[in-house]
C-alpha cells in the first residue's frame, strides 16, 4: 500500500495506477501495489480520514514498513498501523502561481497532453 498527500510520494502512487491530484485539494491517497483483484483499487479520501492497516493475526508472514523509502520496519501478525493527516500543514514556495506551475510540470515531465507531430503516410 501507499499512501500519500499531494504534495508528498505522488510519483510512487502515479507509478502504481493512483490519480495525480493538485496540491490544493486536501486529501489522501490510498494505493494498493500489484493488487490481487480488480476490485481492489485506488482511493482518494478527505485528509478528515483516519485509516488502520492492520495485519491479520492468521496471516502467512510478517509485513513491512517504510517512511518515504527510509526507516523500514517489521510489522508482525495482529499489528496494525494508524494513519491519519497532521493537523500541521507544511507551508511551501511556489515562484508563480500553484495551478499553472502543477500544469507546467506535468507537461514538462510527463509530456502530458502533449500531441506528437505525426509522420507523414
Amino acid at each position: 500500500m501507499i499512501v500519500a498527500t499531494p504534495t508528498d510520494s505522488t510519483a510512487y502512487s502515479t507509478a502504481a495506477g493512483d490519480s495525480m491530484v493538485h496540491l490544493n485539494v486536501p486529501c489522501m491517497l490510498f494505493t494498493p501495489i500489484c493488487p490481487y483483484s480488480l476490485s481492489f483499487r485506488p482511493v482518494i479520501l478527505p485528509d478528515s480520514a483516519r485509516l488502520e492497516l492492520k495485519i491479520p493475526d492468521d496471516a502467512r508472514s510478517n509485513a513491512w514498513v517504510s517512511f518515504d523509502g527510509k526507516r523500514r520496519q517489521q510489522l508482525s501478525r495482529g499489528d496494525s498501523l494508524h494513519i491519519s493527516m497532521s493537523k500541521h500543514l507544511l507551508p511551501t514556495v511556489n515562484k508563480s502561481d500553484r495551478t499553472g506551475n502543477w500544469f507546467r510540470s506535468l507537461i514538462r515531465c510527463l509530456n502530458w497532453n502533449e500531441r506528437l507531430d505525426e509522420k507523414a503516410l
